[in-house]
């Protein structure tokens, strides 16, 4: 039994389904086969033109902080922001000196089978603290916790950019293929469930086709 996760560093929604994830990936018999993308903004930068930000923002970020209050996760806005973009008109910074960094560190850790313990690492840093994940000292003790060598993951990931770009575009693929573009998306056989609210429809389905603990 196997089911696609894709995932975003930039995604808040994507960090709060996490736990759930890795839950389901440590305690059932089933393979959670990790998807990275980059972020919308990346992908699809025209999605965000035409959006009043002042509104689309505030209401997304109260959203986000009621879902995490409930599942009883901290929750903060990143400080820096993974993708530089202005909250008034939308617009992509042509700069963007964290969120490829962070991608392709997250992909290397996915080709050593961390990719996942990497994502709720990562994540746990950029919305889960009050500000700088960035600085190199807290993403070497963020590694350290899974067992994974920050600088080591930062020298493979430079010298394998070429393989690690080519395999993350390939995922968007997949993921256009199974007729979605957001995250967290949750794909089994040719059900699609997208959000973090979505999560227990998807785990109903898994256990109703024979899913079973550990």
């Amino acid at each position: 039994m196997k089911v696609d996760f894709y995932f975003s560093y930039r995604s808040p929604y994507s960090y709060l389904i996490l736990p759930r994830i890795i839950e389901l990936k440590n305690n059932y018999n089933i393979e959670i086969n990790f998807k990275l993308v980059y972020p919308l903004a990346i992908r699809e930068p025209e999605f965000f033109k035409g959006k009043n930000f002042l509104t689309y923002f505030f209401y997304k970020m109260n959203d986000m902080r009621s879902v995490a209050k409930k599942l009883g996760m901290p929750f903060f806005t990143p400080k820096p922001d993974p993708i530089r973009q202005s909250y008034i008109t939308g617009k992509i910074h042509s700069d963007q000196p964290y969120i490829y960094n962070l991608c392709h560190l997250g992909q290397q850790a996915a080709q050593e089978g961390a990719g996942i313990e990497m994502a709720y690492a990562l994540s746990s840093l950029i919305f889960g603290t009050k500000g700088g994940w960035n600085e190199e000292k807290v993403l070497e003790q963020a590694c350290a916790k899974i067992g994974l060598s920050y600088n080591e993951l930062k020298i493979k990931a430079a010298s394998n950019e070429s393989e690690i770009i080519k395999q993350i575009k390939q995922n968007q693929e997949d993921q256009q293929k199974a007729g979605h573009h957001g995250v967290p998306l949750m794909v089994y056989k040719d059900n699609v469930f997208f959000g973090q609210d979505h999560f227990d429809d998807c785990k109903e389905l898994l256990l109703k086709d024979g899913l079973t603990k550990k």
